[in-house]
């Protein structure tokens, strides 16, 4: 039982050392599961029991920091981009998904984000990167 125990709480003690030096929670969820196994293998669980405990420790610990991570991720900051929902006008396709537009007085360069879009139409700007801006069909709320 001790060297079962000596497993568990070296490899939960690897996984905290990796997680220390990547500064990802995935890691430590690693490490808290390992230490689970431990805490099994501590209380004279078989083997298989102690197995059993880590893995579902783990994956729930993993399905937890990536729900979490979900909801903690920020929304896109285009709404605060002026020239966001502005109309533009598509003056010629460039390459497939590309185009050259006209807004502001210049013309620029622009993804196409509806395939639908051809040259002549009006588009609406729906995002930007750098000096590219996303183009749309409908106008984005």
């Amino acid at each position: 039982m001790s060297q079962a125990l000596t497993f568990w709480l070296g490899s939960a003690l690897v996984a905290l050392i990796l997680e220390f030096m990547s500064g990802t929670f995935y890691l430590l969820v690693v490490s808290l599961a390992m230490a689970c196994g431990g805490l099994a293998a501590w209380l004279g669980a078989p083997e298989p029991w102690q197995w059993l405990l880590a893995s579902f420790s783990g994956i729930g610990g993993v399905l937890l920091v990536r729900q979490r991570r979900r909801r903690m991720a920020k929304p896109p900051q285009q709404q605060d981009d002026p020239d966001w929902g502005r109309q533009v006008e598509i003056l010629a396709l460039t390459a497939p998904g590309r185009a050259r537009i006209h807004y502001r007085g210049a013309e620029w360069d622009a993804e196409l984000l509806d395939t639908a879009l051809q040259a002549g139409d009006s588009a609406y700007i729906a995002g930007r990167q750098g000096n590219l801006f996303k183009i749309a069909s409908k106008q984005p709320e």
